[in-house]
C-alpha cells in the first residue's frame, strides 16, 4: 500500500508536465511578437504621410513645444486708470494691453466705456519673451457674478476670446441671530450681505435708532433670495423675502408678496396690510401735473436744465398739505423759488414746496407738522409763469422723481379675499423655510441653505 502510493504522484507529474522544447518553441514566438510590435510603435522623426494627422505620428509632443515661464500679475482697476492702463503697470505693451481689452469688449459683454472702479484683472506673461522683459499672453476678468471672460493671444499677436459660465442655481438662505454691534455686523458674521440691514431698517421707519444699526440684544429674522455656483459659493444676493425684528422700538413681521392686479412687489404683515407711506407723492391731492421731473427747456431762460420736482397747476390760493411727518428746516424768500418751505423727514427724505402764495402763519421753522398740515398756499411768486406748486422730493440730498419715487402704497389686502389667499400661501412657504409657525419667538436661531422650490 504504501509503494504504490508513492509511485502514482510520480507518473501523473511526467503526464501533465510540458517538454523542454515546448517551452523554448513559446518564449521564441512571445520574443517575435514583442519585437514585431516594437518596431511598429517605435516614435520616427520621419515626416508624416499628407493623409496623417500629425498626432498618429509622432507620441512625444514635449519635443516640438516651445518652453514657456509664466508669470501671473494681478492688478484692479481705479477710479482713475483704465483697464489697459493696469495692464500696462503690469507689464504689457500698449498694443497688446488695448488688443486684449479690445478682444475682450468684442464679446458684448463689457461697457465700451470705462470699467468699474474695482474690477480685477488676472495677466499672465511669458517671461521669456520681449528680451526678457515678458509678453502679454493672455488676461481674465470676471465681467458678471457668472461670468469670466479671458482673452488669450495667438500665434500673429491679435487675442481671442472664450466665456466661461457657472452653472448657476436659485436658492434661499436665511439668517437669524442677536445684535451685538450692529445689524450690518451680526449679518456678516453669518455670512449674509451687510447691505440687508438698510433693506430691514427701512420697513420700521419709525426706528431711528435701527437706521443707525439697532441696539445690542435686539432679535433679527431674515430669509432673501440668492444665486449659487455648484459648490454653494453665493455669486449674487437677491431680493429680501421676509424680514422680523424684535427690539425696543420695533416689533413686527413683514413678507414680500406681489398681488397679480398690480404686479407691484411690496411688503405685507400677517393681516394683509403694507406698511403707511412715508410720504405722499401729491401735497395738493391729484392735481394736473404740467411739468415733469428731468431735463427740460426752461420755460423763462431757455436753457436746457434739470426740472428738480414736480409742477403741478392749480390756481392761487389752493391749500397745500404737508407731504408727511416732519419738522420744518427752511420757511420764507428764496431766489428763483419764491416764498418756499423746505422739511425734513425721516430716512434723510426731504421735501420742498416753492413759489407759494402765503404760509400758514402759525408755522416757523423747527416746528413740527404732521402729514396733511395746511402749511401755505399755491401761488406764482419767484421764478414762474403762472400760478402752480413745484414740489420736489430729495434723499440723503439727491434729486428724486416724485412720481416713480418706490414708496408704500398703504394697500390692505382684506377686501380682495383672492389676493389675501394668495398671501396667506406666501406666508405659509416661507414659515415653512423659516421653520417657524408664528412670529418671532426666542427659539434657537439659525443660518441655513434652503430651496427656492422645496
Amino acid at each position: 500500500m504504501i509503494r504504490n502510493s508513492t509511485k502514482t504522484p510520480a507518473r501523473v507529474d511526467r503526464r501533465f508536465r510540458p517538454s523542454r522544447k515546448a517551452e523554448l518553441i513559446a518564449g521564441g514566438l512571445i520574443v517575435l511578437a514583442m519585437l514585431v510590435l516594437f518596431a511598429l510603435v517605435r516614435p520616427t522623426s520621419d515626416a508624416a504621410s499628407p493623409s496623417s494627422p500629425d498626432w498618429l505620428t509622432y507620441s512625444d509632443f514635449s519635443q516640438d513645444m516651445p518652453t514657456i515661464s509664466t508669470a501671473e500679475r494681478v492688478g484692479t482697476i481705479t477710479r482713475r486708470a483704465q483697464a489697459s492702463d493696469v495692464l500696462e503697470v503690469l507689464g504689457a505693451s500698449g498694443e497688446d494691453a488695448d488688443n486684449a481689452m479690445d478682444a475682450l469688449r468684442d464679446t458684448g459683454l463689457l461697457s465700451r466705456s470705462k470699467l468699474a472702479a474695482g474690477t480685477v484683472l488676472t495677466a499672465y506673461f511669458d517671461e521669456a519673451a520681449n528680451e526678457g522683459l515678458g509678453e502679454l499672453v493672455s488676461v481674465s476678468l470676471r465681467a458678471d457674478p457668472r461670468t469670466t471672460l479671458l482673452a488669450t493671444r495667438k500665434p500673429d499677436g491679435s487675442f481671442m476670446t472664450s466665456t466661461l459660465t457657472a452653472r448657476v442655481f436659485d436658492g434661499t438662505r436665511r439668517i437669524a441671530g442677536t445684535i451685538e454691534t450692529t445689524l450690518a455686523d451680526a449679518l456678516t458674521a453669518q455670512g449674509g450681505p451687510q447691505d440687508l440691514a438698510g433693506d430691514v431698517a427701512a420697513l420700521f421707519p419709525d426706528d431711528t435708532q435701527l437706521a443707525l444699526g439697532g441696539r445690542k440684544g435686539e432679535r433679527f429674522d431674515i430669509v432673501y433670495q440668492v444665486a449659487e455656483d455648484e459648490r454653494g459659493n453665493v455669486l449674487e444676493t437677491g431680493d429680501l423675502l421676509f424680514a422680523a425684528y424684535n427690539g425696543k422700538q420695533s416689533n413686527g413681521s413683514w413678507y414680500r408678496f406681489e398681488p397679480s392686479d398690480t404686479g407691484r412687489a411690496e411688503f405685507y404683515n400677517r393681516q394683509g396690510s403694507t406698511q403707511k407711506p412715508l410720504l405722499t407723492r401729491y401735497p395738493l391731492g391729484y392735481a394736473q401735473i404740467s411739468s415733469g421731473f428731468g431735463r427740460r427747456l426752461h420755460p423763462v431762460s431757455g436753457l436746457l436744465l434739470l426740472h428738480s420736482g414736480v409742477d403741478f397747476r392749480a390756481p392761487i390760493g389752493t391749500p397745500i398739505y404737508a407731504a408727511g411727518d416732519g419738522v420744518i428746516s427752511q420757511m420764507g424768500w428764496g431766489d428763483g423759488y419764491g416764498r418756499q418751505i423746505f422739511i425734513t423727514h425721516k430716512r434723510d427724505f426731504e421735501t420742498v414746496y416753492a413759489h407759494m402764495s402765503g404760509f400758514n402763519t402759525q408755522l416757523s421753522p423747527g416746528m413740527s407738522v404732521k402729514r396733511g398740515d395746511l402749511i401755505g398756499y399755491v401761488g406764482n411768486s419767484g421764478t414762474a409763469t403762472g400760478p402752480h406748486l413745484h414740489f420736489e422730493i430729495r434723499e440723503n440730498g439727491r434729486y428724486v422723481n416724485p412720481v416713480s419715487l418706490n414708496l408704500p402704497s398703504g394697500r390692505s389686502l382684506a377686501r380682495n379675499p383672492e389676493e389675501m389667499d394668495k398671501l396667506r400661501e406666501q406666508i405659509s412657504k416661507i414659515d415653512t423655510l423659516r421653520g417657524a409657525t408664528g412670529p418671532l419667538t426666542t427659539a434657537r436661531l439659525t443660518t441655513m441653505t434652503i430651496p427656492t422650490n422645496p
